[in-house]
């Protein structure tokens, strides 16, 4: 059944609160975004539960502590909604800092270009984030 309105409002402002948190670099609210149950996949890479979802936002550069990346943002280009998911467009803007999945740095700033899918449960958290991102431009 198609989603109503509503249902789209509700949706959209839980994904802007979840990348508000990650924008503003707080694990601790990108953390109170997802269900415990919730089933994050990067580039077909899984993190099933919240210690792994943790260490993934925090490999990347989206804490606190240094990551790969330094001065993340992330940049919504495009929303689009199923009946069962938000999926955006959009790109990851920072400066490669430090190793990222086998890419040494390149100390530049860089545009990672991606595609994500989301899903929400009743009570307003997420249950599923799957990310696909072109890592094409890390290659020095």
């Amino acid at each position: 059944m198609p989603i109503d309105e509503k249902e789209r409002k509700r949706r959209r402002g839980l994904l802007h609160a979840h990348y508000k948190a990650e924008n503003e670099h707080d694990l601790e609210g990108i953390m109170k975004t997802f269900a415990p149950s919730a089933v994050m996949e990067y580039n077909r890479g899984v993190f099933d539960n919240d210690e792994r979802i943790r260490w993934a936002h925090g490999y990347i550069g989206m804490t606190e502590a240094p990551g790969a990346f330094g001065g993340l943002v992330n940049v919504i280009d495009g929303e689009h909604y199923t009946d069962e998911e938000i999926v955006i467009e959009g790109r990851l803007v920072g400066k490669h800092s430090s190793e990222f999945l086998g890419f040494p740095p390149t100390d530049r700033e860089v545009t990672l270009p991606f595609v994500a899918f989301y899903k929400f449960d009743a009570g307003g958290k997420l249950t599923s984030e799957r990310v696909v991102m072109n890592l094409g431009p890390l290659r020095a």
